[in-house]
């Protein structure tokens, strides 16, 4: 059963509406065999989130290697006690490649149409936003806090991993509304 925890005057999650790409040489990732933060490793990241009342629309294009990307998307009511999935909707390239097998974030790896995750979303105020994960085998996987800057034109994701370590702080750019 969906409960809406929020008051219609104090919801307001469309200042994330819009497309957004990660801004590279400010988003960084921990590197557990150094022990210390790295640029990150990824080619890029595209984002698009869209709301329609408390449902929020999310979809990602992330650019592992030039030949490599995959897309991702979700639907997901702020507040709702159910999980829902994270899902692979499109590989262009090798759906075999090794960055697409299980890993140390993604248990299951990456397969198309199968879900990477399953999320929770919640709303704290305009500027910020939690994404809560577990893994398909329903093991904890990553909470990320999504905060918008005052001008709404960049907004910063820093995950969680389940030891508490802040692993990946990743910036974003506004390229439309």
């Amino acid at each position: 059963m969906t409960q809406n925890v929020y008051e219609p005057d104090d919801f307001d999650p469309t200042g994330f509406d819009g497309t957004w790409v990660m801004v590279n040489d400010e988003s960084t990732i921990w590197d557990a065999e150094k022990q210390e933060y790295v640029p990150e490793i990824l080619a890029g990241q595209e984002i698009t989130i869209r709301h329609e009342g408390d449902l929020q629309i999310y979809r990602i294009r992330v650019d592992i290697e030039p030949d490599l990307s995959i897309h991702m998307a979700y639907e997901c009511r702020f507040g709702d006690s159910a999980w829902v999935p994270y899902r692979v909707v499109q590989i262009d390239g090798d759906p075999n490649h090794p960055r697409l097998q299980p890993n140390a974030v993604l248990k299951q790896g990456t397969r198309l149409n199968e879900p990477i995750a399953w999320i929770k979303q919640v709303y704290v105020d305009r500027r910020t936003q939690y994404r809560i994960t577990k893994n398909p085998d329903g093991t904890a996987q990553y909470i990320m806090m999504r905060r918008l800057n005052e001008d709404g034109t960049r907004n910063v994701g820093t995950v969680l991993n389940p030891a508490g370590v802040a692993s990946i702080d990743k910036a974003f750019m506004r390229i439309d509304a």
